[in-house]
């Protein structure tokens, strides 16, 4: 896994194996904080742009214009 910065923007290589797994921590996260709603339309945003480009991927509804 690497991690570089390019315009103001973070870059991480990864495995797809070590995306899977960031993939459900925020998916398990987003369980622990279902009692608050702005956290959990932020991760579930956060979680949609992670996933960009994805054509196996379905985003979240999150109530918020992308």
């Amino acid at each position: 896994m690497s991690y570089s910065e390019q315009d103001g923007q973070v870059i991480l290589t990864m495995s797809r194996e070590d995306f899977e797994t960031l993939s459900m921590s925020l998916g398990a996260l987003m369980i622990l904080r279902m009692d608050k709603k702005d956290e959990m339309a932020r991760l579930f945003g956060v979680l949609n742009r992670l996933h960009e480009g994805n054509p196996n991927y379905t985003p979240y509804q999150t109530g918020e214009s992308t």
